[in-house]
This record gives C-alpha cells, structure tokens and sequence, in this order.
C-alpha cells in the first residue's frame, strides 16, 4: 500500500506499506477473509463441502452455513452447538443472535408443521419509501395476453429525457431482491422488465408499477418450506419463441427438495429455436444441469451420514415429444442440428442418473417462470407453494 500522507518519512519516499491484514472494499479482501475463516474452521474439525464452498459438516453432528461472517449452525444438540461456538469465539469476536429469525434480509417463522419464510417488513419499506409514486393495486403480475418490447422504448430526446428523472433501475432492483428469495410468482415478470432496464419507456415503467401494487397487495404471501421425503424433483417449461424482438423463447425451473421449494429460475434460452418441442428440450438441459449440483450435493451430505438419500431426482415436463426426445438416440432432419451441449441431458439420462416423467400444463409448476398467467392459473401456483 502507498504510505498515507503525513506519514512519509523523509529519504523513504519510495517505499510501500506491507499490509498486516486485508483492507475494507478491496476486490482481494473478500477471498482473503474467506480464506481466514476456512482455515480456522479446518482448525476446529469442521470440514467444507465438496459441492458447496459454504457449507461445512464436524461429522454428523454439525452442519454450518456461511455467507461472508454471517453463520448458522445446525446441530443435533445444544451441546453440540455450544461446543463448536466456544472454539469459534476463541479465534473471532462473535454476535451471537440466537434462533435464526432474520437472515440476509429475510424473515424465517417456524411452526408445529413447517418453516415459513416471507420478507413483509422489506415490503413495508420499499412502498413507504415509493408510495409517493402512486402505485396502483393489482391482482396479477403482468395480466394475461400483455407483452412489452423494445418498440416501447423511447423513441424522442424528450422521452428520454423524461425517463431519466424515473426510478426505473431502483424499483426493478428491490422487486428482484424479492424474487430471488420469497417470491418466486414474480421472478417472470422481473426478467421480463429486466429486460429493458437500460432503456425502458412508459409502458415499462407503468408495467412495473403494477408489478410493484401486486407485491404489495400480497406481501403476506409466505414460502412453505417442509420437507417430509428428501426427494429431489424439478419442474421444467418453455414458451416458444416468446421474446417479440428476437423470437427467443423463454425457460423456467422450479426445483423441490420433497415439497419444499428451493430454486427457481426464468431465463431467455441461448439461441432461437425451430420448434416448440427444441425449446422444451433446452429448457429441460438447463434444469437438469440444476438438478444434477444438488443430486451431487445430496449425495454427499448421505456419504457423511447426514441425511438419509438415495433416490434418483426426477424431472417433469409437459411436452411429450421433448421428453421422447430425450430418452431416444435417434436424429432425423427436424432435430439433428441440435448443439451438441444440449446433448448433456441425454448423456446423464442413458446412465441412469435421472428419472423424466410427463406432467400435464396445468400441475406443471415451472408454467409461472415462461409466461403470465390467469388468475386461476395464478391462484393455483399460489397454493402450491405460499401461506397465506
């Protein structure tokens, strides 16, 4: 590091500071911390997960998470537990918060039956803090039949000009922090906005609005986390050629751990398909390349004696001839100019390391990723997954 000013002694104008610790905001001092904290944790006993560099296992008795210096630990018993943190407190100056009731911004509830995990008070203070903006009530993401495109963009220097003074950026960021950890019935609708964040135009923007006025008339929507089999199960839907601008379709996955939600994803696939039956088929490789970290991840929380796993994941779609598709090894004019990546699901597939298996549109729970939905179809997703 340069000396600081008023520090340079005179005749060692030239010389630097060799740093005892990692300083703040630095690109290195993250992976120097991370590094710290693995090596006082390999010190007390705790192994890392293969799979999964922020999870850690002492035995069968200790599950630890890490995400940067926030840390929750799992343990058979109290003592257990205590333990670990008296080892832990000897190297680090610990908060020690009790019960996991509030974690990186959401809000966990633990009743007789399940976990339940919401972010109401976040909601609170992004509407308080937007309600200035007259944020209209509505009952659906994006209603049914609407599309945006680049063609309502801002097509005048004024436009843009009145775009400008709109917090476009700032709302679509706070709905996607949503998105990605509670409300997964809106991860649809902030890609779709995601979309045109670089140049939006009214329509976007009074879109996004009423995406905002539907979070906030169901802010007391809570994610159902319960867990009776440890199965894992994924969903898998596209809708073709769905992009207006450049006939791309779009992707969506819903993964479950028994009936608990765990990941979900809408994307816009890599290349434009030719069929209906390709786009599904794309789809399903990018679920499946999902399915196969956490079948890893499973796996060897089973190797240490940690859960109890040894069923195969399964993977449901609704389009029968993607699914025929997968399971055979024959090409023909219609599909033989597939990439060869895509190829990847075929190969775990002929070694047995996945089950498929057809499921009807209506109960496909990754239909919600690739489109917007009716209220019935909408409410049928709702009491899939939320408590409400």
């Amino acid at each position: 590091m340069k000396q600081p000013q008023g520090y340079i002694e005179k005749g060692k104008e030239g010389l630097v500071c060799k740093l005892k610790q990692a300083l703040y905001g630095l690109h290195q001092s993250g992976r120097a911390w991370y590094f710290e904290l693995n090596n006082v944790l390999n010190e007390i006993g705790l192994q890392k997960l293969n799979w999964c560099n922020c999870t850690y296992f002492l035995g069968n008795s200790i599950v630890l998470l890490v995400y940067v210096d926030d840390i929750v630990i799992f343990g058979q018993t109290r003592k257990d537990i205590d333990d670990v943190l008296i080892k832990l407190k000897g190297k680090f100056n610990l908060k020690i918060t009790g019960k996991t009731k509030r974690l990186l911004g959401v809000e966990f509830e633990e009743t007789d039956e399940c976990m339940l995990i919401h972010q109401i008070p976040y909601i609170d203070e992004i509407y308080k803090k937007y309600e200035h903006l007259n944020i209209p009530i509505s009952s659906l993401p994006i209603a049914k039949g609407i599309q945006y495109s680049k063609r309502q963009c801002p097509q005048s220097n004024d436009e843009k000009i009145e775009m400008r003074e709109i917090p476009y950026r700032n709302v679509l960021g706070c709905l996607s922090f949503l998105a990605g950890r509670t409300r997964p019935d809106i991860s649809y609708a902030v890609n779709n906005f995601s979309q045109f964040q670089n140049d939006p135009g009214l329509d976007h923007w009074y879109g996004l609005l009423k995406l905002f006025g539907y979070v906030n008339k169901t802010k007391h929507y809570k994610l159902r986390l319960n867990c009776r089999y440890i199965d894992i199960v994924g969903f898998s839907d596209a809708d073709f050629a769905a992009n207006r601008d450049d006939r791309v379709s779009m992707g969506g996955q819903f993964i479950c751990l028994g009936n608990a939600p765990i990941t979900w994803r809408t994307f816009k696939e890599k290349s434009v398909s030719l069929s209906t039956m390709e786009a599904e088929f794309m789809s399903m490789v990018e679920c499946i390349k999902e399915i196969t970290w956490l079948d890893n991840i499973m796996n060897e929380c089973a190797s240490r004696d940690v859960v109890k796993y040894r069923s195969k994941p399964v993977l449901l779609a609704d389009n029968q001839a993607a699914i025929d598709f997968l399971k055979s090894q024959i090409e023909n004019y219609r599909t033989k100019h597939i990439e060869v990546r895509y190829h990847y699901v075929r190969d775990l597939f002929y070694k047995d390391l996945f089950e498929v298996k057809y499921v009807k549109s209506k109960a496909n729970l990754a239909d919600i990723f690739t489109k917007p939905l009716t209220q019935n179809e909408l409410n049928n997703f709702v009491e899939n997954v939320f408590v409400y």
